[in-house]
């Protein structure tokens, strides 16, 4: 179903950048630049909307900031924020991205794969060991998932992530920083039907199931909001890098 709260904080977001959250238009390097606007679901562990702030409220009285690619897509796209992965909820979505999503049901591994097989696009991160720090603390059941729980799904399409347990990673073609990323193999012994290739020393996948077509980051912290502030080192590589992966 959709989150009621993010249509509050949809309404409530010319608020929030005057009190000085970071809009993707005032960036010198924006973070989706001249794409059209798009249907686009997004769902996510990791503390996009609110920051590390437990809610609307909590946003508003300054305890956290919503990250940059959550405004970026909500400033300039037709966003909405999903708690689960339903059919009727993607019905009319152009593009779904996860990132570092919670484990999914059943039902909604089969919603996802139903959309990409229907003709839809999807863009997902999963990362098998997030760095991504989180001031909700490692225990807190609200903070990121820390390992990507999408296993069943990508053997389906015939892929395995594993851990290489590598530092940062500079991906060859884009110039992207990713900090201690999986890698994509081919499921050994078996033959998914996702048609998928891998990209960028095996950090991306892109499988063509069905009608549709998905792309794989085996990484979610170039998301991090350190990693793509304007002023932090490889910034504007990973800001391009990320507008690439959307617009493809």
């Amino acid at each position: 179903m959709l989150r009621a709260r993010g249509a509050l904080l949809r309404a409530l977001l010319p608020l929030l950048l005057i009190a000085g959250c970071h809009s993707a238009a005032a960036d010198p390097e924006p973070l989706l630049p001249d794409l059209p606007v798009a249907r686009i679901a997004l769902m996510s562990s990791l503390p996009l909307v609110y920051g590390d702030a437990p809610d609307v409220q909590a946003v508003i009285a300054g305890e956290g900031d919503p990250h940059p690619f959550y405004l970026a897509l909500n400033d300039a796209h037709q966003l909405v924020v999903l708690d689960a992965l339903l059919p009727d909820a993607l019905g009319d979505i152009d593009l779904l991205i996860l990132i570092q999503p919670r484990a999914l049901a059943p039902e909604g591994l089969v919603a996802l794969d139903g959309f990409v097989r229907g003709g839809g696009r999807a863009l997902i991160f999963t990362d098998p060991d997030l760095q991504w720090e989180s001031g909700l603390g490692f225990g807190d059941p609200r903070g990121p998932l820390r390992s990507g729980l999408l296993a069943p799904l990508l053997a389906h399409w015939g892929l395995e992530m594993v851990d290489p347990e590598l530092g940062a990673v500079t991906l060859p073609k884009s110039g992207a920083t990713l900090v201690k990323p999986g890698q994509f193999t081919s499921v050994s012994g078996k033959t998914g039907d996702g048609a998928c290739t891998l990209a960028e020393s095996a950090q991306m996948a892109r499988c063509t199931p069905g009608a549709g077509r998905a792309i794989l980051v085996a990484d979610a912290d170039l998301l991090d909001p350190d990693l793509i502030a304007p002023e932090a080192a490889g910034a504007t590589q990973n800001r391009r890098f990320i507008a690439g992966l959307v617009r493809e």
